[in-house]
């Protein structure tokens, strides 16, 4: 029996997958394998009910899991202890960022990141809140920032660090641009720049018009909020952005109304797995962003 084994053992009961895990710790399907049999040969019992390529725990692999992965984390932290401070500032570690949280919120803790930790090498990449989670899941980041709600069974730990709401984006002379506030039903029938299926927002506030018997009507689809502002103000639609995005615009060529019924929040979170092994680098990323964010802007 060996480390690497139980890390084994950690991630195919997460994932219920032989080939998944193999896929999130890059290594082959075989090798896993044969570190779970030989885990199952030591201990004399069976640890996973495996049906043709999805696999689940026994009751013996049930009550061995919290304590394996328990045992994990404290070496983790053991090793930590005992490297140099010079290790304790190095490593890689890959964030994903959604286009409309970066700009905004993510940068100057980037810049304060990148100053205090020179050694860290740090890969940003541009993607939705849904692929955050499958990227983290299979192991091509480490963390990233999603707009909640997020559709997953994986263990993952958040921290929110954002709430505000979603407001009406229209162009000048817009019959309801004199409005002080609009509510979804004054625009149900409006058309709509709506948010690519990547988008937590995308099935997000599908959610509220269908509670008004409603469908959106998407006229075009873009990740990019400049882009979504441009649409609008050549009236091809309008649109619903967070109130942080709407400040960005020229108040002469688009106007934005709050959305008072109902109030769509945008909440907005950094994400990173809450079982088994983390990076140091990953730990001194999560830590310092909590402590950058630590009175969350919270409405």
């Amino acid at each position: 029996m060996d480390l690497f084994q139980l890390t084994y053992f950690i991630e195919v009961a997460h994932k219920k997958s032989f080939t998944k895990a193999s896929h999130s710790l890059h290594i082959s399907q075989p090798s896993i394998s044969k570190g779970i049999k030989a885990l199952e040969t030591y201990w004399q019992v069976q640890l996973f009910n495996r049906t043709g390529k999805h696999v689940e725990l026994t009751e013996t692999g049930a009550y061995l899991l919290p304590k394996i992965e328990a045992i994990i984390d404290e070496l983790s932290q053991i090793n930590e202890e005992l490297e140099s401070p010079q290790y304790f500032n190095s490593g890689i570690i890959s964030v994903g960022i959604p286009p409309m949280i970066g700009s905004t919120f993510i940068s100057p803790f980037i810049h304060r990141f990148v100053t205090t930790y020179p050694e860290i090498k740090l890969e940003l990449t541009e993607v939705g809140s849904q692929e955050i989670i499958s990227s983290i899941d299979n192991g091509t980041i480490q963390a990233g920032f999603v707009a909640l709600p997020i559709n997953t069974d994986t263990p993952y730990d958040f921290f929110i660090f954002d709430q505000e709401f979603l407001h009406v984006v229209l162009w000048p002379g817009h019959p309801l641009s004199d409005k002080s506030e609009l509510t979804l039903e004054n625009i149900k029938d409006e058309a709509l720049i709506y948010y690519p299926e990547s988008f937590s927002l995308h099935n997000y506030i599908r959610s509220f018009y269908q509670k008004i018997s409603a469908r959106p009507i998407i006229i075009g689809q873009t990740s990019n909020w400049d882009f979504m502002g441009e649409m609008v103000r050549t009236k091809l639609g309008i649109a619903l952005l967070p109130q942080s995005i709407c400040n960005r615009f020229n108040s002469t060529q688009l106007k934005t109304i709050p959305l008072v019924e109902p109030k769509i929040p945008w909440t907005l979170a950094m994400v990173w797995k809450s079982r088994g092994f983390l990076s140091h680098s990953t730990r001194m990323w999560v830590n310092s962003f909590k402590e950058y964010y630590k009175n969350p802007r919270i409405k």
